[in-house]
């Protein structure tokens, strides 16, 4: 866990995530970056605090659970049973919320080749709205160069990338959205492991794109 990351979630995320309002793909996201970020940890707090405030002078209601708790108990009560080891030892340094989820589909969690370079393996989270899954960069690999059709976050679990804007190490959370061309690098020391919530396939810019038709398509879970 680091204070010295570059990229987070802007405020009205951070408000949202603390209401409870956030979808549950993005709150996951969001969710995994806090378990790096004291700074932002910090700033959920203090909105925490202001919402208790608020909510402790207005009447009584009934208040209906977070979509994220929700979530997460929907996966408490599906999750398999079983003996076997986790699908990857490096797993046991995620956020929980995400060990959680690979712990509920570890027995059809399986990584899928994208190119020489990624693999991706989809997690299921109950909602239809976004597709959620790690994708795996070896080391040195570059994805096929791309913009987007919809939304997509990300958060480094594992190791660092860069595209032609930055370098995201552990913890960088990142928005891309329709007009944000880039072209992601592992770094050479490692495989770099993130966390992706897309609703809209990528839009390969590369002429040979339909050589990478799995990239093409999304599908929420």
């Amino acid at each position: 866990m680091t204070n010295f990351l570059k990229h987070h979630p802007d405020s009205n995320m951070l408000v949202e995530f603390s209401a409870g309002s956030l979808d549950i793909a993005p709150s996951l996201c969001v969710s995994a970056h806090l378990h790096f970020c004291a700074k932002c940890r910090s700033e959920l707090s203090k909105l925490d605090e202001i919402g208790s405030h608020f909510l402790s002078q207005s009447n009584p209601t009934e208040v209906n659970e977070q979509l994220f708790e929700n979530v997460m108990n929907e996966i408490d009560r599906t999750e398999h049973k079983s003996t076997e080891p986790e699908p990857d030892a490096t797993v046991q340094h995620f956020p929980a919320p995400i060990k959680k989820l690979i712990t509920a589909a570890k027995n059809t969690l399986t990584w899928q080749r994208l190119s020489s370079s990624i693999d991706t393996a989809k997690l299921f989270t109950g909602q239809n709205k976004f597709e959620v899954a790690l994708h795996r960069i070896s080391a040195g690999g570059t994805t096929p160069k791309h913009d987007h059709r919809g939304t997509e976050y990300t958060v480094v679990l594992k190791g660092s990338f860069s595209d032609e804007q930055s370098i995201y190490t552990e913890g960088d959370f990142l928005v891309r959205k329709p007009g944000d061309v880039h072209q992601p690098m592992g770094a050479k020391n490692g495989e770099c492991i993130c966390l992706s919530a897309l609703d809209a396939p990528v839009k390969l810019t590369n002429p040979l794109g339909f050589l990478f038709r799995p990239w093409l398509k999304i599908n929420p879970m």
